[in-house]
């Protein structure tokens, strides 16, 4: 396996990442809060997986598998986004869709003055 030079120069808009103990550069665009925030979810996601695969197969996956699990854990992890998106367009739909009701049971002429209970008194 080759080891990876950190003194190598970065290209813009490149930082180095380290995820479980390996260094990845990678391209991005996100501020350090946002990008530490990303690797706390891909270590958690990794873990979980690797917990996982403890369960199924009684031993724990081969440190050969480390980037490959890396990887899986960004899918995984691309994958939650999407369906997360999906409920949010979904749920956005059915409120519109409830809106439009809503509107349509409502009047265009407003309600002719008068008397609330038609001229008689409530009391």
């Amino acid at each position: 396996m080759t080891e990876v030079i950190r003194d190598a120069p970065l290209q813009p808009g490149e930082v180095w990442v380290d995820v479980l103990g390996r260094s990845l550069r990678v391209h991005s665009a996100a501020d350090e809060t946002s990008l530490a925030r990303a690797k706390a979810y891909l270590e958690q996601t990794f873990r979980d997986m690797e917990r996982a695969y403890e369960l199924r197969w009684k031993c724990p996956p081969s440190a050969l598998d480390t980037s490959t699990w890396i990887l899986m854990g960004a899918l995984n992890l691309a994958h939650q986004v999407v369906r997360l998106e999906q409920a949010a367009s979904q749920q956005t739909q059915d409120l519109e869709q409830t809106l439009t009701k809503l509107l349509d049971d409502v009047p265009d002429e407003p309600f002719a003055p008068g008397p609330l209970f038609g001229g008689e008194d409530p009391s």
